[in-house]
């Protein structure tokens, strides 16, 4: 989350991901309303938030962890943010910034080709979520027009931060259906795959290129500091980078 605990400390955090292995970099724009996040990450929104951070540290933060670590940079922000910022500026000041694209996982249907095409205009890439209750015609939709990569949720119905077991035939499954539609797209899960081990079953599933990591690692950031959590993306991306 870009500004938490602070914003000094938010780029540090990122930049000891990318020296523990991590491929690409998620910085979180803070947002009011964060839905799909769950306990804690909308604890890091809130802080945020009270703080009176908004757009401005998201920009400055991949300012500085693009500059730091020369790897990709993807913000995930609501539309909610993006609309109120305004999509247009949006995509070119995060472009401006150095971020290779926006994760926005709810943008409504009517928005989705201006929201892809601002993306495209500014040179980032605009990942799309499409959920496990989308309609064949919605799932298709969203993944013709998703850049970058199609996010894929690994579990149905939940928030960010859920680890009660993962249904891995019926994800092997919702992939196969996004490969379908977006052959060329890659594939990316999240929610739910809370341990190293899990996210290594996770990879293993035909179509699924790379596994996204927030909770566990703010979870483990409190519990023990930068290098608690550090350590705990160096376990995740060994577990990740095995054969498959």
């Amino acid at each position: 989350m870009a500004g938490f605990p602070d914003e000094r400390a938010g780029v540090d955090v990122l930049v000891a991901a990318a020296r523990s292995g991590a491929s690409v970099l998620e910085v979180g724009a803070p947002a009011a309303d964060p839905w799909l996040d769950g306990p804690a990450i909308a604890a890091t929104h809130r802080d945020v938030r009270r703080a009176g951070h908004g757009m401005e540290v998201t920009l400055a933060t991949v300012r500085q962890v693009s500059a730091l670590t020369g790897k990709p940079v993807i913000v995930m922000s609501y539309w909610a943010t993006v609309s109120a910022y305004g999509p247009q500026r949006t995509a070119l000041e995060l472009a401006a910034s150095g971020a290779a694209g926006c994760l926005v996982p709810d943008v409504p249907p009517e928005s989705v080709a201006a929201w892809a095409a601002a993306a495209a205009h500014a040179g980032i890439s605009a990942p799309l979520l499409v959920g496990r209750e989308a309609s064949a015609a919605e799932l298709t939709a969203i993944c013709r027009a998703a850049t970058g990569f199609v996010y894929a949720p690994a579990v149905a119905g939940q928030r960010t931060g859920y680890s009660d077991g993962l249904d891995l035939d019926g994800l092997a499954s919702f992939v196969a259906s996004i490969r379908r539609a977006a052959p060329a797209t890659p594939v990316l899960t999240g929610i739910g795959v809370s341990t190293p081990a899990l996210a290594a079953s996770v990879v293993r599933r035909p179509g699924v290129a790379g596994v996204v990591i927030g909770s566990p690692l703010i979870r483990a950031f409190a519990d023990g500091g930068l290098g608690k959590a550090a350590g705990l993306v160096a376990e995740f991306a060994a577990a990740v980078a095995r054969p498959r």
